[in-house]
């Protein structure tokens, strides 16, 4: 009754001939090829079929009633329609032994791995079946992600790109680093420093915009873009490129010609202030820098970045020397690790807070240097291009919660401040300049602007004094 009731149909399939293999990688055994004439039945023909296996397949038009829906012969196609059984697109299985990749269309033996961006998959047996298992880690360079990030730029104003330092990189990898700072909420409670003079305070409330290293006094004076390496060093690497940065702004002193070493304090700093390459305690280094003092690149120059290891202290001070520095004097005849000869060492006071409020940094960029300020990382971060980052409306967790715990902190240098219109929404917004430590292919040759407010920017900024004689002057001054 069946196929009495479909017979209209046929005429439709004739017109569009849908293929109608059992199986695209099935062998295909002469069925309806073996056939006495006439080897193929128009319209239904009960009679018009072959053998297969312990059941019948049939060699007429009435055989293909739809893909999921047909008893025609596996040669049907071919002896019948003239269609090539070798048009298959679909990848025939592997022999049980084996797995079959789509994405490379390799096959694998049991126990050989493959990558795929980060992800390692592996050819495995699981019970009778040999399957390829895949890791399911977030990769920075993600093209999921980056897809969602395009398809926010309604309510986001920053731009995104791949970067090649992070292929095969894992998110929850970069994490640990290509950052580096453990957060410590403690620093919030760090003795700030008022403003010198309310004047200045109140004027930077009419100042759209500064930018430090844009200043005519200030012109070669402010450091550049570092590139930390595989090393979550950002703790110490921000610590003494404002503290280097702080100096040079100091009037009538030889500031250094060299960057100051972040490696003498990574080696040297207790084991209490970091987690090898995957972080430290920003209190620890402001603290080194102020009991020890630091040296010169040339003296002690950064490794950890490329080793993706922090080795044990190369550069040891005497007790005279530590008496040195506490009288606030310079050390000399430093004896360098790199076995230069005019190492430089430097001194510096104790470092101070700057109150989180958007006025109080305004005030401290302007009129005191640079500051080092400790900011909330997620995945898009990592990203960044061009524009005003923001944290809030850019958080790829919010569509997969399984990527929720991908976070971490990071420690930046703040150089001033800007505002510009949101193109897609017309409000103003204002930023920070911000000098990250990632080379200057990241980013804007290495910079940042991070929209007010955001990603826990302004709860921790830290600064120092230029020089730690200017503690005592400070001291003097009160009495």
């Amino acid at each position: 009754m069946i196929r009495l009731l479909t017979f209209t149909c046929i005429h439709i399939v004739l017109l569009n001939p849908i293929a109608c293999r059992y199986a695209d990688w099935e062998e295909v055994k002469p069925y309806c090829g073996a056939r006495p004439q006439p080897q193929c039945c128009f319209s239904r023909d009960d009679n018009c079929y072959m053998p297969y296996y312990d059941s019948r397949c049939y060699c007429d038009t009435f055989c293909f009633r739809g893909i999921d829906n047909h008893d025609c012969c596996p040669d049907h196609d071919a002896i019948c329609q003239g269609v090539s059984p070798n048009t298959s697109t679909t990848t025939p299985p592997p022999p049980s032994n084996q797995c079959y990749d789509p994405k490379t269309g390799r096959r694998l033996t049991v126990g050989e791995t493959i990558q795929h961006d980060c992800n390692l998959c592996r050819c495995v047996t699981l019970g009778r079946e040999t399957t390829l298992s895949c890791e399911e880690d977030l990769c920075v360079n993600n093209d999921e992600l980056i897809s969602y990030l395009n398809n926010q730029q309604p309510y986001l104003n920053f731009h995104t790109q791949k970067y090649d330092k992070f292929n095969g990189l894992k998110v929850k990898d970069a994490l640990k680093y290509y950052l580096g700072t453990i957060q410590d909420r403690s620093l919030r409670t760090m003795v700030d420093n008022a403003p010198d003079n309310p004047t200045d305070y109140y004027s930077v409330q009419n100042l759209d915009s500064y930018d430090i290293r844009r200043s005519e006094l200030n012109t070669g004076k402010i450091r550049g873009i570092r590139d930390q390496g595989k090393c979550g060093i950002s703790w110490a690497l921000s610590t003494v490129d404002v503290a280097a940065d702080r100096l040079s702004l100091v009037q009538n002193i030889k500031w250094p010609d060299e960057p100051l070493s972040v490696q003498n304090i990574l080696s040297c700093t207790d084991r209490a202030a970091k987690e090898n390459c995957q972080g430290g305690r920003v209190a620890y280094a402001w603290g080194f820098i102020k009991d020890r003092g630091v040296v010169t690149e040339n003296c002690y120059p950064y490794e950890s970045g490329r080793t993706g290891n922090i080795t044990q202290c190369q550069l040891h001070l005497s007790d005279n020397d530590l008496q040195t520095i506490a009288q606030h004097r310079k050390v000399t005849n430093i004896k360098c690790p790199s076995g230069v000869p005019n190492g430089e060492h430097f001194n510096f006071g104790p470092a101070y807070r700057v109150r989180n409020e958007k006025d109080s940094i305004k005030y401290e960029l302007r009129f005191r240097g640079p500051v080092q300020a400790t900011m909330h990382v997620t995945p898009e971060f990592f990203l960044y291009k061009t524009g005003i980052y923001s944290c809030s409306n850019s958080k790829f967790a919010n569509q997969n919660p399984r990527y929720a715990n991908l976070e971490a902190y990071h420690s930046i240098r703040l150089l001033g401040w800007g505002s510009e219109k949101n193109k897609h929404t017309g409000a103003e917004e204002s930023y920070w300049i911000a000098a990250n430590s990632w080379g200057t292919e990241w980013g804007q040759n290495g910079y940042f602007y991070i929209k007010f407010g955001e990603c826990e920017i302004e709860d921790t900024v830290i600064a120092t004094y230029g020089k730690s004689t200017d503690v005592l002057k400070k001291k003097k001054s009160r009495q």
